[in-house]
């Protein structure tokens, strides 16, 4: 199952746009409206609560990451046991730098407790779902970890000083903290982990590694309920109930994601990459990319280098990519 779960984290493409400061004052709780992301709250100072109705509240405190699940409400509070007055973020919000919003529940003064947050987003659904099955507040915290104690330090820095490229600053520094925090998470496999939960089946978990181990072999349904150990139907549909898409939607969506990686990182020709991840023709690749992405592989590696500010080295490899 660890073995499983540490190839997973290859093909994980979630990343995280910052867009808000949550600042609250003692007797005022901040209504953060529901959303389609899952949010990821960072606690930069102070202590106070997090509330989702239906859950036990969470303790905020310097340090403390909390993912929240989409579509759920959300209020911060400094004292568990005092209502306050109740403001909420949309109707007091204001731009503090880069496009960065502060949400303030703290008026007339310094805040009792300072966030920041994140939206948490999956590229061409490269979470499989990790983070759907989040239904209540997971916590985690960054203590023991130096290199995610420093991106905190970091982090506190930045918020307190905002300048030039602030947003994009905190988005990359939470984006480091979510790795580790993630790796760290299911190092412990912690059993009753809504992170986890999906990979129960160990059954499941044997045909989840086939693919991660080895994306461009000629899976098919079959062999991989093979691997599993099961029929064909009852994988297949196991798959589909466990995971919201069919076995071989996953393995071309592993193959795409490092695809991706290979684009961005590389100079390698197109039709290599194709090749190397099971394609055959790298006319059926390059349909496939767009479908995933909403670029056909040359645009996507182009748009990646000036992202990076990484000169491409080989032009010749643009031109290998399939002309649609």
């Amino acid at each position: 199952m660890r073995g499983v779960l540490e190839r997973l984290l290859i093909t994980l493409e979630v990343r995280l746009e910052a867009f808000a400061l949550l600042d609250v004052r003692r007797g005022h709780r901040l209504h953060v409206d529901p959303g389609d992301a899952v949010l990821l709250h960072h606690v930069l100072s102070g202590s106070g609560w997090l509330e989702v109705p239906g859950h036990a509240p969470v303790r905020c405190e310097p340090g403390t990451v909390i993912f929240a699940p989409a579509g759920a409400d959300q209020r911060l509070r400094i004292d568990e046991d005092d209502e306050g007055e109740e403001i909420t973020a949309l109707e007091n919000c204001a731009m503090v730098k880069d496009g960065l919003i502060r949400f303030d529940a703290a008026p007339g003064g310094d805040p009792d407790l300072r966030v920041v947050s994140a939206s948490m987003l999956a590229s061409a659904d490269g979470s499989f779902g990790l983070f759907d099955a989040l239904k209540a507040p997971l916590t985690e915290r960054h203590e023991g970890n130096e290199r995610v104690a420093g991106a905190f330090a970091l982090l506190r820095r930045e918020a307190e000083a905002p300048g030039l490229g602030t947003r994009a600053f905190i988005s990359s520094l939470m984006q480091l903290c979510l790795l580790a925090l993630i790796r760290r998470h299911f190092e412990q496999l912690p059993q009753d982990s809504p992170l986890i939960a999906a990979f129960g089946d160990r059954r499941l978990a044997r045909a989840l590694a086939a693919v991660l181990d080895a994306p461009a072999d000629a899976h098919s349904v079959a062999s991989l309920a093979a691997t599993a150990g099961m029929s064909r139907s009852a994988f297949a549909r196991t798959f589909r109930t466990d995971f919201d898409l069919s076995p071989m939607e996953f393995v071309a969506k592993v193959r795409l994601q490092h695809a991706a990686e290979l684009l961005r990182g590389t100079d390698l020709p197109v039709k290599s990459i194709a090749t190397s991840i099971g394609y055959a023709s790298r006319s059926h690749f390059s349909r496939a990319f767009r479908a995933a992405y909403g670029r056909d592989p040359r645009s996507f590696r182009r748009h990646a280098s000036r992202a990076t500010e990484i000169p491409h080295l080989d032009p010749e490899a643009d031109a290998d990519a399939e002309e649609e």
